[in-house]
């Protein structure tokens, strides 16, 4: 059975910090360690068996649940890691090793040929879609909802939004700034009102609690997360989900892997959406994510089936 362990390098000021590699362990049930390749019989054509091909995978190892350093700072873990290594046991025509890079350089590394797989919680977006290659099976699906006080009577859904207030970190990049100028673009006689700041989550938090602002854009991941890093603060609060249409508006919910437009990166591809199915029947994804996200958020049911 193959493990994955992973090669890391993290990309610091153009320099590389290498640490640990994957290694295989024997195959099981037969209770013998198999001899190495140049040892091993030919097959029935009289060839030997062909070597794993590698894979290096790019990975920000980030942000928590996804993946981060465990607690000794050796190794990394998460969702992220952990789905990938499942998925590297049921391919053994591959040799998974994932090395760990800033988010732009996963895409650039696809782009060299560095890496034949790209995976950071990837959402799907024109310009990607033209230059890399998308999976058909996703594995994550990041739900948004309205955050707001539990004794909130006025908000609801999108269509409530217009007169409140809601902070914004003004750059116009985030989706939810983005989110808020189109909505504004498409209601001018009643706008949401944005209010320009720096605060930091506890402080925005606070605010929102306090009623300086009405309501923040949050993803489920984000709330289950702030729960645990603010409860007294989120005792206070829900997360109303949006539909999965006012969902798309703001940001695609899904996660996708990424792998470049050539013929290798197609048949790796299919191999991965195989693994995929194949975890997701299982209930192995589902799993995984309750694991770290501590509820279901792959956007699968129980049997596999996309969600909704």
């Amino acid at each position: 059975m193959k493990k994955l362990f992973g090669t890391i390098a993290i990309l610091l000021a153009l320099s590389f910090v290498l640490a640990a590699c994957k290694s295989a362990s024997p195959p099981q049930g037969s209770g013998e360690v198999s001899p190495p390749p140049s040892e091993q019989a030919p097959s029935a054509e009289g060839a030997t068996p062909a070597a794993a091909k590698k894979v290096l995978i790019g990975n920000s190892g980030g942000p928590r649940p996804y993946a981060y350093l465990s607690d000794d700072e050796e190794t990394y873990i998460g969702y992220d890691w952990e789905l990938i290594a499942a998925i590297d046991e049921i391919l053994p025509e591959y040799e998974f090793e994932i090395e760990v890079t800033e988010f732009a350089s996963i895409f650039a590394g696809v782009d060299s040929g560095r890496y034949l797989l790209g995976m950071n919680n990837i959402t799907k977006k024109p310009e990607r879609e033209e230059k890399y290659l998308f999976g058909k099976e996703f594995y994550s699906y990041n739900t948004h909802g309205l955050l707001v006080r539990k004794d909130n009577t006025d908000i609801h859904g999108v269509e409530d939004l217009g007169g409140k207030k809601v902070y914004t970190a003004g750059d116009g990049v985030l989706f939810s700034d983005v989110f808020y100028r189109a909505f504004n673009e498409q209601h001018p006689d009643n706008q949401i009102e944005t209010v320009l700041s720096g605060a930091d989550s506890a402080k925005t938090t606070q605010d929102l609690v306090d009623g300086v602002v009405d309501f923040a854009l949050s993803s489920a991941v984000s709330f289950e997360i702030s729960k645990n890093n603010f409860p007294e603060l989120y005792e206070q609060l829900e997360l109303r989900p949006l539909t999965p249409e006012q969902t798309k508006e703001i940001e695609d919910p899904y996660a996708w892997y990424i792998f470049p437009k050539t013929d290798e990166g197609q048949a790796l591809a299919d191999a991965v959406d195989g693994a995929l199915v194949e975890l997701a029947g299982t209930g192995k994804m589902q799993e995984l994510s309750i694991k770290y996200f501590g509820f279901n958020m792959t956007g699968r049911n129980d049997d596999g089936s996309p969600a909704g």
